[in-house]
């Protein structure tokens, strides 16, 4: 039997940002991810996570890494 690799995904939103997406707030949820872009990291790699990191203009972020 091949093993083949195996990788981890991540996906999510901050949890004041998804509450407001539950409410039905979305130009509340606009404005906020746009006053907060400038704090979001601009390196697509995070060492702690040890792989690639995206976070959207949106504020939803995906992240993949490779399992041993």
């Amino acid at each position: 039997m091949r093993h083949r690799t195996r990788v981890e995904a991540f996906s999510g939103v901050a949890e004041d940002h998804f509450e407001h997406l539950v409410e039905g707030r979305l130009t509340h949820c606009r404005d906020e991810a746009h006053a907060r872009r400038s704090s979001w990291p601009t390196s697509t790699w995070d060492d702690k996570w040890d792989g690639p990191v995206s976070i959207h203009p949106d504020g939803s972020v995906l992240a993949l890494r490779v399992l041993p």
